[in-house]
């Protein structure tokens, strides 16, 4: 990719859009960082992550899909872990909950989690201190009644799960009905759930609700009751309600509030996770697309650093480090660095310690990243 020189004195000019797929095998040997060192072409994960800085995020992705398609093993994760971190900033759940699946048939483990609040800087689950195994997908077909009593021996077994429904395209009313007893059950234990692909499922069986009216039918509904206990949706739940009372003239379930522990915990602790994360100190919050025009931020930093002689910034709700001020901030690091001072970037996503070390920022500073599963 013939990527313009990054990270010198002068602003650097914005890669071409359409160089994404091809461009790596480019002739041009671009200079990065600063006239101090010279690199050849890019690894494709700085690529991306160049790609991703100038705001071009659609080849970005369509790099990296192309590039998952075609790893495997541990060499391969940094791209599949660059794509999830698209997928979450630009909040698409459902290309995300996707690349999930195929992370988990291709590594054997679990993805990387969503992050509802996409302000907390870890996975609800991150802080346990084994590796997340509670991953249930069904496959859908004819054994989907037999997979239901599996899934929940397998839930009970795990203490906790999270279930894919995305490949349910048919479903009998009695396996509604054996499905939501099944989820109502977990529930009644306080067992910890999540759910990926549930939109498709409620789509199916609201559409059994266009039939008439039948007590085979009940089934249907009760299990989109409970699907909307678990997701929290009152508002919604209560909507559905009145359909039903209408439909069948007689009163809907009663809302029950449903709290998963796990998630609850964590979002009521995240002071306390982001001190453990960096012991000395919080660290500076940036925050947004570090651009130019971050002048106050900067400024504040600045006094910050002053009368430090260690200076941790946490990267955690940095979205993007735009392409156009990877030069200044390398200065700004630089900077730190030449006066005396150790500079630690901390809880950074995949894509903005990728861009860094493509501009030589790991040079000058300790880059530590956020973890990812």
């Amino acid at each position: 990719m013939a990527t313009p020189a990054v990270g010198g004195p002068a602003r650097p000019a914005a890669p071409a859009a359409g160089a994404a797929a091809g461009a790596r095998g480019a002739p041009a040997q671009p200079r990065v960082g600063s006239d101090e060192y010279n690199s050849g072409t890019f690894p494709l994960a700085q690529e991306a992550a160049i790609l991703y800085a100038a705001n071009y995020i659609d080849p970005c992705t369509k790099l990296l899909k192309a590039e998952v398609k075609g790893t495997s093993g541990a060499a391969g994760k940094q791209s599949w872990l660059l794509l999830f971190d698209v997928y979450q900033i630009q909040q698409n759940r459902q290309e995300f909950d996707a690349l999930s699946m195929l992370y988990s048939v291709k590594f054997e483990q679990s993805p990387p989690a969503w992050i509802e609040n996409a302000d907390l800087p870890t996975d609800p689950r991150q802080n346990q201190a084994k590796e997340r195994k509670d991953f249930f997908g069904f496959r859908g077909g004819k054994e989907l009644a037999a997979e239901i009593e599996k899934f929940r021996a397998f839930a009970e077994g795990q203490g906790s799960v999270r279930l894919d429904v995305g490949k349910i395209t048919v479903i009998a009313a009695p396996e509604a009905a054996a499905l939501a007893d099944a989820l109502q059950k977990l529930r009644k234990k306080a067992l910890p759930m999540w759910f990926n692909n549930v939109e498709t499922l409620e789509a199916l069986l609201r559409a059994a609700f266009n039939e008439k009216p039948s007590e085979t039918n009940k089934a249907y509904w009760k299990l989109l009751f409970e699907l909307m206990i678990l997701e929290g949706k009152s508002a919604e739940f209560e909507e559905l309600g009145l359909e039903f009372a209408v439909a069948y003239e007689m009163s809907p379930p009663i809302w029950e509030v449903y709290v998963n522990s796990v998630s609850a915990a964590v979002k009521s602790s995240v002071a306390k996770a982001v001190a453990a994360a960096n012991p000395a100190e919080n660290g500076f919050p940036l925050k947004g697309v570090l651009s130019p025009a971050a002048t106050n931020q900067i400024a504040e930093l600045n006094t910050h650093a002053a009368s430090r002689t260690e200076v941790t910034l946490d990267m955690s709700k940095v979205s993007r480090i735009d392409f156009h001020y990877t030069g200044q901030f390398l200065d700004l690091v630089k900077t730190f660095q030449l006066a005396g001072k150790r500079v630690i970037l901390a809880n950074l996503n995949e894509l903005n310690a990728a861009l860094l070390e493509a501009i030589g920022v790991n040079r000058y500073a300790i880059l530590v990243r956020r973890r990812s599963s």
